[in-house]
């Protein structure tokens, strides 16, 4: 006799199909990181670095090739460390550019200035808007490649030690090499820390995403560096890489962290507390509070008020789910709409928001702002009433540009625009659709703003601190105006040491009003062109401020309303005021004091070398033209990593077994090709699988190949009785109890491609040959008819016997496959699953070869976000066609990833209590399949803003659930009622004619070609377990079973769809 399963018998040798055709949708979905232009890098070798580059502006480069140089002779004099290698540095021409990076294969933030990566140390950054943004970010990085280099040189500790050392740690060193103890924006933030009571001890920053790590942990090594001297910070990182920062500060210091957090605690109360005025009229703020996070969020940006003064336009995050434009009163704050979002806007990639504000036409109707799309930033404007866009428009050769001001005529749109690395004033007119250049210098020139009278361009500049030979590596920014009809630039004479930003006009044309840090705090002041005096209106302990210190904070209308982002408790506030009712200050146009801007303690009692640096950044030799050079561009394929998945030994009744793996990925320098080879094994040698895998990222295209060897284990066990030798050549007939270790191979070669056409949407196309083959193994234990063991055996059995036991064929076959799809996804992920947005996924596969069959798939989903819950839609269908549909293993519908209350163990064990009418298993089995699904979800535990429940640690969502889902096949039909139909058929025999039983009688049973949809609503808890997976227990009741008299508890480990 044999024990066994119908359907293994039947499609044993095809279950590799099903399996082929998930493992092909790998990317099922998944936004797109898009390269629109193929760059073409050159390399330019220094001492000490190898530049990759595209930029045609050999001014920038050798100046930026200096600065290298320069950072390196510095961080060197801390370190300690010489780069025997020169060490790579990939530089784009701007921002747009540097997201399309191939170096690093995930997205790029607008926020994100640079990175430095560890496994070839290289450093990728782009040109910033700024020639002393760009200083900081290169040397920002350049420490990075310092820290990675001291962890990858030495013997004690690796890179595997940079996961104990905390990110506040990392990134907060790398903002004290680069900026030092002046900082007039990170003191700001202390400030407000010791407002609020709220200095974070090193635990909390290490433990809560509260604090922002560059800020804090700037503030940490100043104190570290100032009160110890700048030769502890190195030793400190590595006893940290190597034990931790519990003990490296004990190792260190000889005291613990607690005590180290206490005195830096101690230190910004001492340094900051004295600056604050016993009246409180630092925190008294001027104006009414219109937007906070009561009505918006805790970030509310880029505030543009109309020249009406009637409504504000504004960047917030309101919606949790990204940065948004709205609407609102500009008198009252209320929200009025929101103007534009990347969710119902597939044109925008991204908002330009962080250190970029919109533009209002003069008649209050029309906003004009930069986003970022296809590949470059693009203006749009928008019609206020009702949200509509008007137009949509590329600046030519600027590609990244923002700081909008739309001229008095309105016939213009000036803005601050980068070509070839360098940054300028730029004008669009709305007529000719031509770009105008207006500067066009070396200097950094940044956001313009026109004058009522339409007769000058104020904005800021390094011009004033470049022309007077500036030595320290911060480069003030100063005011500069631009005469129209003149097309003359000149220098403002104010605060000459400070930064000097945001410049607006009065509505008369008469003053400016501007944001300075020329005291160390930030405030407003007013420049008045009849005298050239200067007048200070506030005096906030804090500052007003946006998101970085470039950011624009204040807007200004022609009624003489003024709106700003004040900040306090980590949050950006919007005020609005008449600007007659600041009390105004006289202050002396070179009256400067940086005390307030000075990271605590304000004495070096240690070793001051990197202030010393920094002050004395042009002081520096800088390397002479003879020790730069091009040389030709060379892949330098090398491999990235080797991973193992670790290494094991068993044995068992079947033999000995080995399981382990390794893995291991090549790249050139840019990662525009990448080689992926991966082998393993589990089990005997016959287990061993590989894969090597090829892939081009050099173009728009990302195609490649790949060729692999993959076992697939399965099994069968069966008993029969069997004659077997004895010792005296006699045989004996025993139970045989045997297992059947079936391994299907399969060696497939394989193309596939990718066409993105934004971030959305992408076009795929692949095909594949594939040849599978079979070795069954057979494992016979032999018991006597007492039951008491005999003997066992092990043999190969041949395809053909295992073809005549099984009644399938074993027969090798082939198959080659072409497949193509359409994919879409703007999703936004929540905790568990997508909350906003949509998916869609339409693909269709041609099998040829000893199978000839097609599959279709359409996957529609959408997701409506109505605070607090999200309403999810999902309608999947997939469909078998051709001649051998019917013969593939059939689909199964009741998976809870479909439809939940019917999976097939449930209904296989309540299948004795089922009466031969009812809903049974076969329902659920088909070569088509159709599924609706309709969720209510509720973050229910997690982030305060976002769900029912505040957690730090349980995040989960609450869900109630409607699914259907259908299964069909060409020999059925498909009835939309409650349960099928079934009628009396007679048995058959081989010869198909009717079975009768020892009466006579003929034997029948109840059967249906009708199928219905099986439907179920319930309640299901998705939980992420520490972004490992996600868990889902559910209770679902299914209308279509009768086995269950109220509903089934379940449990799936799958995000939600």
């Amino acid at each position: 006799m044999k024990i066994g399963s119908t359907l293994f018998r039947r499609y044993s040798p095809l279950l590799l199909l099903l399996i082929l055709s998930f493992s092909g949708k790998a990317q099922y979905f998944g936004q797109n990181k898009v390269r629109y232009k193929k760059l073409d890098f050159k390399v330019l070798q220094t001492p000490h670095f190898e530049i990759y580059y595209y930029i045609k502006n050999d001014k920038l480069l050798k100046r930026f090739s200096q600065e290298a140089e320069t950072w390196y002779k510095m961080h060197q004099e801390v370190f300690r460390d010489t780069f025997l290698k020169k060490n790579p540095i990939i530089l784009y021409n701007n921002h747009p550019d540097f997201q399309q990076t191939t170096v690093l294969n995930g997205e790029i933030g607008i926020g994100t200035g640079g990175v430095t990566e560890a496994l070839k140390n290289r450093v990728i950054m782009p040109v910033m808007e700024l020639n002393s943004q760009t200083r900081h970010v290169l040397g920002h990085e350049l420490v990075h490649a310092f820290q990675y280099h001291l962890l990858l040189e030495k013997d004690s500790i690796s890179l595997e030690n940079v996961g104990q050392t905390p990110l506040w740690m990392v990134e907060g060193m790398a903002e004290y090499l680069s900026i030092g103890k002046k900082d007039a924006f990170t003191s700001m933030w202390m400030r407000d820390a010791m407002l609020n009571r709220d200095i974070p001890s090193l635990k909390d920053l290490t433990n809560s995403n509260k604090y922002f790590p560059y800020r804090y942990g700037q503030a940490f090594w100043t104190y570290i560096g100032s009160q110890y001297g700048d030769t502890t910070i190195v030793p400190l990182f590595k006893n940290t890489a190597k034990y931790g920062y519990e003990n490296a500060i004990r190792y260190t210091f000889g005291y613990d962290d607690k005590t180290l957090s206490g005195l830096w605690k101690n230190s910004i109360d001492a340094h900051y507390k004295p600056m604050l005025k016993a009246d409180s009229s630092q925190i008294k703020i001027t104006g009414t509070k219109i937007i906070d996070n009561k009505n918006a969020g805790n970030m509310n940006v880029a505030p543009a008020l109309s020249p009406d003064g009637k409504y504000l336009a504004f960047m917030s995050e309101k919606d949790l789910f990204g940065i948004d434009l709205f609407l609102a009163d500009a008198k009252t704050g209320k929200i009025i709409r929101k103007l534009s979002s990347q969710i119902s806007n597939g044109h925008i990639d991204d908002f330009n928001f962080i250190e970029s504000a919109g533009a209002w036409s003069p008649d209050s109707k029309q906003f004009a702002f930069s986003i970022f799309s296809h590949g470059k930033n693009q203006m749009m404007i928008i019609d206020v009433s009702n949200g509509s866009t008007i137009s949509q428009t590329a600046m030519g050769q600027v590609q990244q540009f923002g700081n909008l001001t739309w001229s008095p005529n309105g016939k213009d749109i000036a803005f601050s625009g980068m070509v070839e690395g360098q940054s300028d004033i730029f004008s669009y007119n709305l007529d000719t659709k031509a770009v105008t250049q207006i500067t066009n210098d070396v200097y950094s020139d940044y956001a313009p703003n026109y004058s009522p009278d339409g007769k000058k361009l104020v904005f800021s500049s390094d011009r004033a601190a470049i022309q007077a030979n500036t030595i320290n590596a911060v480069l003030p920014i100063n005011l500069a105006v631009y005469d129209i009809a003149t097309k003359t630039v000149s220098n403002l004479d104010v605060f000459p040491g400070a930064n000097n930003l945001n410049a607006q006009f009065s509505s008369n044309s008469q003053n400016i009003y501007f944001l300075s840090n020329r005291d160390g705090f930030r405030n407003l002041y007013k420049y008045n062109f009849a005298d050239h005096s200067v007048d200070q209106l506030t005096d906030y302990f804090t500052g007003i401020s946006g998101i970085t210190e470039f950011s624009p904070a204040i807007s200004v209308s022609a009624t003489d309303d003024i709106v700003y982002s004040y900040y306090r408790y980590q949050r950006y506030t919007l005020y609005n005021a008449k600007l007659s009712s600041f009390t105004a200050k006289r202050i002396g146009n070179h009256e400067e004091n940086f005390d307030a801007a000075i990271l605590p303690p304000m004495e070096n009692i240690g070793v001051n070398i990197i202030n010393s640096n920094l002050n004395n950044f042009d002081r520096f030799e800088k390397i002479v033209a003879d020790s730069m050079k091009t040389v030709p561009y060379k892949p330098k394929f090398r491999l990235d990593y080797l991973a193992n998945s670790g290494v094991g030994v068993s044995t068992s009744r079947f033999g000995t077994g080995v399981a382990g793996g390794i893995v291991g990925m090549f790249s050139d320098i840019l990662g525009t090709n990448q080689i992926i080879a991966n082998i393993s094994v589990n089990g005997e040698i016959y287990d061993a699988g590989g894969l090597v895998g090829y892939i081009n990222q050099k173009s728009r295209i990302n195609w490649g190949a790949a060729v692999s060897h993959i076992p697939y284990v399965s099994g069968f066990r069966s008993y029969g009785y069997q004659n077997i030798p004895t010792g005296d050549n006699t045989t004996i007939n025993a139970l045989a109890d045997r297992t059947d270790i079936i391994r299907t191979f399969e060696d497939q070669f394989q193309v596939f491609g990718a066409y993105p056409f934004s971030k959305i949407h992408r076009f795929e196309l692949g095909g594949s040959f594939s040849h599978y083959g079979y070795r069954i193994d057979r494992y016979s234990n032999y018991y006597n008819a007492d039951g008491y063991y005999i003997g066992s055996d092990r043999s190969r059995i041949s395809n053909d016997v295992a073809s005549n036991d099984y009644g399938i064929p074993f027969n090798s076959f082939t198959l080659y496959q072409l497949n193509a799809g359409f994919v879409g996804d703007n999703s936004i992920f929540g905790l568990t699953g997508p909350l906003d947005g949509f998916r869609y996924r339409v693909s269709g596969e041609k099998y040829l070869g000893t199978y000839n069959f097609a599959g279709v798939t359409a996957d529609l989903r959408k997701y409506w976000r109505a605070k607090p819950v999200t309403f999810a839609v999902r309608s999947y269908n997939t469909l078998r066609i051709g001649k051998d549909a019917d013969r593939l293993y059939p689909m199964y519908v009741g998976y809870p990833y479909l439809i939940r209350g019917y999976e097939s163990n449930s209904i296989y064990k309540s299948t004795s209590a089922q009466s031969s009418e009812s809903f049974d298993i076969n329902q659920l089995t088909g070569s088509k399949i159709a599924v609706f699904n309709f969720e209510v979800r509720l973050p229910f535990t997690g982030p305060k803003k976002l769900t029912a429940i505040p957690s730090k640690f349980l995040f989960s969502d609450l869900n109630l659930f409607f699914d259907a889902g259908l299964a069909w096949t060409n020999d059925t039909q498909v009835k939309f009622k409650g349960e099928p139909t079934y009628t009396t058929q007679p048995v058959l025999d081989a010869n198909k004619k009717p079975v009768v039983d020892e009466k006579g009688k003929p034997v029948t049973y109840q059967a249906t070609t009708e199928r219905v949809p099986a439907m179920s609503v319930g309640i299901s808890l998705r939980v992420n377990v520490f972004g490992y997976f996600v868990l889902e227990p559910y209770y679902a009741i299914p209308f279509q079973r009768k086995d269950v008299k109220t509903g089934v508890f379940g449990l799936t480990f799958a995000p939600g769809w």
